[in-house]
C-alpha cells in the first residue's frame, strides 16, 4: 500500500494549527520536569496548548493520532516526517508502547497536566502499574484516551527488520480507518504480527471496545469482496491463518464481529463458514447459546450444523460417542438387548432391572464382543432417564397393544415432568416430536384428541414454565429451549406476543421475533389479531415477522396499517408491500420521502433502495442539493448516499461529484463528513464509472481516501 509523506500543509488546512498543538504540548511535557505543577509558567504552556486544541475542535472531535517510532497519522494523511516535533512526539509516545492518542473536547488543564506527568514515567514503570489505560482511569483522565500496542511483535526475527516500519503503517492505517490492513505480502509472518497484537489487546475490555468496529469493518470489506464465492482464495488462506494464531480469547471477539456483520448478510453465511476449518469453528460456538452470540436462530443453526455435522440426537439412538452409527446398526444392537422372550423387561416399571442386565456379564447375541462392550459403555455413561426414553421412542417405531401404549404415555408423561424440571429442553422437544410422529403415523389406538402427552406440553401452565426457564436457566441452554419452542409451534403465538411487547431489552426481543419467525404461517392469525395493539413497537416488529412469509390472503389487513400514526409501523407496512404490490409500495414511499417529519423521510430513505420509481430517486438526489444545516440533516444525508450506493444508478455519480467538489475558504465540519462517506461509499458503488470518479479523485485533494476506496474495490 502506498504510503506517501506528504507536506505538512499540502492537502488539510488544520495540520499547521495541529503542528502548533504538538509542539506546545511538547514544550508543556518538558516545563513539567522544570517546573512545579502550579507554577505560572506552566499554567500559561497548558493554556496555550488547550487554546491550540479547542480551535481544532471545530472541525475534529476527537483529535486521534496514529503513532509509529518514526511519524504520525492523522485524517488518514502522514505528516511529515523531516519535522523534529513530529519524529520527537512519535518517538516518545511509541517508546511508550502507545499506538494511537485520542484528545476529545471537554478537556481541562489539570487532566493535561496529569496526563504529561504520567508521560513522565518509564515504559517499565507504567507496565508496572497495569499499563497507559489503567493508569488514565486512576487519575480520572477522561478526555484523554490512547491505544496500547507492543511493537517488538512486529520484529520477530532479523528478516522482518526491514519490513517491520510498513508493516505497522498498514496496521495502524487499517486500525484508524476501521479496517484491519495486512499488507500486500502473502507471507504468514504478517499475519503472525498482527495476530500477536489482538492477542494482547483483546485480553482486556477496553481493548475489545476499541477494536471492535475494526473487527466488524473487516468482515464486512471482506464479505463485499469475496461476494458468494466458492473456491477457497488467497485471502481466505490468510484469514483462516489469521484464526490459527490468535489465542481462545481474541478468536472469541473476532468470531463475535463475523457472527454480529454475518447476521445482517445472512445470504453470505454459508459460503463465508464453509471455508472456516471446522474445528476452529467448532471452538467458536462451543458451550455458547444463540443467545450468547447475540445471532438469529438461521444463523446460529447453519455455525452448529457445520461445526458439528456428526452430531447425533437421542430421538435416534442411544449412541453418546464421537462415531457416527447408522440406524440400521442401532436397531441391530437394540434386537439382541431387547430379545423377544425377555422383553417384558424393558416396561417402565422393570426399567431398573433390564438396565441391570444389560450392564451385567451375561450378555448373549450375534454381535462380537467388542461392540457389546462398547454399548455398555455407552449406556453405562448416559443417565437412567436418557436411556429410558431412548428406549420408549424405539418402541414407537413399530405398533402398540392399548396396554403398553397407555404405559409409554404415562411414562413419557412423567418423563416430561422430569426433563422439564431439570432443563433438559433437548429431550423435552425429542418426546414431543417422537410422540406426535407415533400418533399420526396410523400406529397409534389413542384418538389425538384423547391423548395426554401433547394435551399435557400445550396446557398454559406447563408453557408458562418454559418461557421462565429463559430466567430460570443459564444461556448455554436457551437455545435448547428456543428450539422446543419452535417445534411446539403456534399454541406458544399468544405467550410470545405478549413476551415480545414486555421485552425491555432489544436482545430479549429479538428473541421472540427469532421464534415466531421460526413457527412461521402458524402463527400468523394471532399476529394479525395482535396487529390492534397499542403499543406501536410491539406492531412494527410483528409486522417484520408476517413479512418474512406472509400468506397472500392476508395482504389487505396488512395495508391498512399504512396509516398509522408511527413512521416505523408505515414504513415495515411498506417493506412488505414491495413484495408483492410494489405500485402502492412506491406510492406510500413517496409520501413519506416528502414528509415534515425529519424521522419518517429517515426510514423511507433506508427502505429506498427497494424501490426502481424515478420519483423516489429524483428525491434521494434533491436532499443531497443543500449543505446539511444540522447533525440530523447531516445523517439524514449519509443515509441517502447509502441507499443510493445499494441502488447504484449511474444518475447518481453527477450528484455526488457536485457535493465533492464543494469547496470555499471554510468548508465546513459537516462538509467534510458528507464527503468522506461518498468516498467510503463508492468504494462499494456498482459500476465502472464510480472506478473512473474515484481515479481521478485520487489525483486531487482525496487522494488518500479515494486511494483507500480503489484498494476496496480490487
Amino acid at each position: 500500500m502506498d504510503r506517501q509523506t506528504n507536506n505538512v500543509q499540502s492537502t488539510n488546512p488544520d495540520k499547521p494549527l495541529l503542528s502548533s498543538f504538538l509542539h506546545e504540548l511538547n514544550i508543556a511535557r518538558r516545563q513539567l520536569a522544570l517546573y512545579p505543577a502550579e507554577h505560572p509558567q506552566i499554567k500559561s504552556s497548558i493554556d496555550k496548548t488547550l487554546n491550540l486544541l479547542t480551535e481544532l475542535f471545530h472541525s475534529h472531535d476527537p483529535i486521534t493520532l496514529g503513532i509509529t517510532p518514526d511519524a504520525l497519522l492523522f485524517e488518514q494523511q502522514w505528516l511529515a516526517k523531516e519535522d523534529a516535533n513530529h519524529r520527537d512526539f512519535a518517538g516518545y509516545f511509541s517508546d511508550l508502547g502507545i499506538a494511537s492518542v485520542s484528545f476529545h473536547a471537554g478537556l481541562k488543564g489539570p487532566e493535561l497536566i496529569r496526563f504529561n506527568q504520567l508521560l513522565r514515567y518509564d515504559r517499565e514503570k507504567i507496565e508496572s502499574f497495569g499499563g497507559v489505560e489503567q493508569l488514565l482511569e486512576q487519575q480520572q483522565i477522561e478526555n484523554i484516551s490512547v491505544i496500547s500496542v507492543d511493537y517488538d511483535v512486529f520484529q520477530s526475527s532479523q528478516k522482518l527488520v526491514e519490513q517491520q516500519s510498513q508493516i505497522w503503517e498498514n496496521f495502524l492505517h487499517g486500525l484508524q480507518n476501521g479496517i484491519l490492513d495486512f499488507g500486500e505480502s502473502t507471507s504468514d509472518l504478517d499475519l503472525t504480527a498482527v495476530a500477536e497484537v489482538l492477542n494482547q489487546q483483546l485480553a482486556s475490555n477496553r481493548g475489545q471496545e476499541q477494536y471492535a468496529p475494526a473487527l466488524d469493518r473487516f468482515i464486512e470489506n471482506r464479505i463485499q469482496q469475496q461476494g458468494f464465492a466458492q473456491a477457497n482464495t488467497e485471502t481466505d488462506r490468510k484469514f483462516n491463518a489469521l484464526l490459527g494464531h490468535l489465542n481462545p480469547a481474541a478468536q472469541e471477539q473476532l468470531f463475535n464481529s463475523i457472527f454480529r456483520v454475518l447476521d445482517q448478510h445472512q445470504e453470505a453465511a454459508p459460503s463465508l463458514l464453509k471455508k472456516i476449518p471446522a474445528h476452529i469453528l467448532q471452538n467458536a460456538i462451543a458451550k455458547k447459546s444463540q443467545q450468547k452470540l447475540n445471532v438469529s436462530s438461521r444463523l446460529f443453526l447453519l455455525a452448529s450444523n457445520l461445526a458439528n455435522d456428526s452430531s447425533t440426537s437421542f430421538s435416534h439412538n442411544i449412541h453418546t460417542g464421537k462415531e457416527q452409527l447408522s440406524q440400521d446398526m442401532v436397531r441391530a444392537r437394540l434386537d439382541v438387548l431387547f430379545s423377544e422372550e425377555q422383553q417384558d423387561l424393558y416396561m417402565p416399571g422393570n426399567y431398573q432391572t433390564a438396565l441391570g442386565h444389560i450392564l451385567g456379564d451375561d450378555l448373549h447375541g450375534s454381535i462380537p464382543d467388542d461392540e457389546k462392550e462398547k454399548l455398555k459403555s455407552q449406556i453405562e455413561a448416559q443417565s437412567v432417564e436418557l436411556n429410558y426414553v431412548a428406549i420408549l421412542f424405539e418402541m414407537l417405531h413399530e405398533p402398540l397393544d392399548v396396554e403398553q401404549e397407555t404405559a409409554v404415555q404415562d411414562n413419557l408423561l412423567d418423563l416430561s415432568r422430569y426433563f422439564l424440571d431439570t432443563g433438559d429442553f433437548s429431550s423435552l422437544r425429542d418426546i414431543y416430536q417422537q410422540w406426535s410422529h407415533y400418533l399420526y403415523s396410523g400406529n397409534a389406538a389413542a384418538n389425538i384428541f384423547d391423548e395426554k402427552v401433547l394435551a399435557n406440553h400445550t396446557q398454559p401452565t406447563f408453557m408458562a414454565e418454559v418461557i421462565d426457564g429463559f430466567e430460570l436457566w443459564e444461556e448455554e441452554l436457551h437455545h435448547q429451549i428456543v428450539a422446543y419452542i419452535a417445534a411446539v409451534g403456534e399454541p406458544y403465538s399468544d405467550l410470545l406476543i405478549e413476551q415480545l411487547g414486555l421485552a425491555p431489552e432489544w436482545s430479549e426481543r429479538q428473541r421472540w421475533i427469532n421464534i415466531l419467525e421460526s413457527i412461521g404461517g402458524d402463527a400468523q392469525q394471532k399476529i394479525l389479531r395482535a396487529l390492534t395493539d397499542e403499543r406501536w413497537y410491539l406492531v412494527r416488529n410483528l409486522l417484520a415477522v408476517l413479512g418474512k412469509k406472509l400468506d397472500p390472503h392476508n395482504i389487505k389487513k396488512v395495508q391498512k396499517l399504512s396509516e398509522h400514526p408511527h413512521p416505523k409501523v408505515r414504513i415495515e407496512v411498506i417493506r412488505i408491500l414491495f413484495s408483492c404490490n410494489p405500485a402502492t409500495a412506491n406510492r406510500l414511499l413517496l409520501q413519506e420521502l416528502r414528509s415534515e417529519d425529519i424521522e419518517a423521510r429517515f426510514s423511507a430513505i433506508k427502505l429506498a433502495d427497494l424501490s426502481r420509481d424515478p420519483k423516489v430517486l429524483a428525491l434521494l438526489h434533491k436532499g443531497l442539493e443543500l449543505e446539511p444545516a444540522d447533525d440530523s440533516q447531516l445523517e439524514l444525508s449519509k443515509e441517502t448516499i447509502r441507499t443510493l450506493t445499494r441502488i447504484g444508478n449511474r444518475e447518481s455519480l453527477p450528484i455526488l461529484r457536485r457535493t465533492l467538489n464543494k469547496q470555499g475558504l471554510l468548508v465546513s465540519r459537516r462538509l467534510k463528513q458528507l464527503q468522506a462517506e461518498i468516498i467510503h461509499n463508492l468504494a462499494a458503488f456498482p459500476g465502472t464509472s464510480a472506478e473512473k470518479l474515484l481515479q481521478e479523485l485520487a489525483s486531487g485533494k482525496f487522494k488518500q481516501l479515494a486511494k483507500l476506496a480503489l484498494e476496496q474495490r480490487q
